[in-house]
């Protein structure tokens, strides 16, 4: 199994941060190029899903399906699991969102995750959930108009 935490500042409010990462607030952010090309949402609260359709070229097409576990939003919080990996290495996937505020201003984006690879190492597969985070950190900035940095 494998553990991975990032937690990143963003130069905005937590509250605009928290719109783009909230459960629903990422479609705000759809389609993501090479990964994602849609999400669709079934249900509200614990139990909702989230059924994201895959980029054909790149992954193969397909779809993932994630499930709400736990939701805070008054503190900005939710955790969720992959209930159906679809075509992606990985099994066990446990995930975790968390924005606080740092200042009126600004505010960190954590992102965590308990992930079991599938026929790749413990590295591999931590890189790929490094670099996936990073590449919606640069997406959450762009969308805010905030300099890449």
């Amino acid at each position: 199994m494998v553990e991975a935490v990032i937690a990143k500042r963003i130069e905005a409010p937590a509250d605009d941060v928290w719109a783009l990462v909230n459960w629903k607030g990422c479609e705000a952010l759809m389609p993501i190029p090479g990964q994602m090309d849609s999400v669709r949402f079934e249900g509200d609260g614990p139990g909702a899903r989230r059924i994201f359709a895959l980029d054909q070229e790149r992954l193969g097409g397909g779809s993932i399906v994630e499930e709400l576990v736990f939701i805070d939003p008054k503190h900005r919080f939710y955790q969720y699991i992959i209930a159906d990996n679809g075509p992606l290495p990985w099994t066990d996937y446990k995930g975790e969102i968390r924005v606080t505020p740092c200042g009126p201003d600004a505010c960190a984006l954590k992102f965590a995750v308990e992930i079991t690879p599938l026929d790749m190492s413990d590295e591999e597969c931590r890189n790929i959930f490094i670099t996936h985070c990073l590449m919606d950190v640069a997406r959450i900035k762009d969308h805010l108009g905030i300099a890449a940095g």
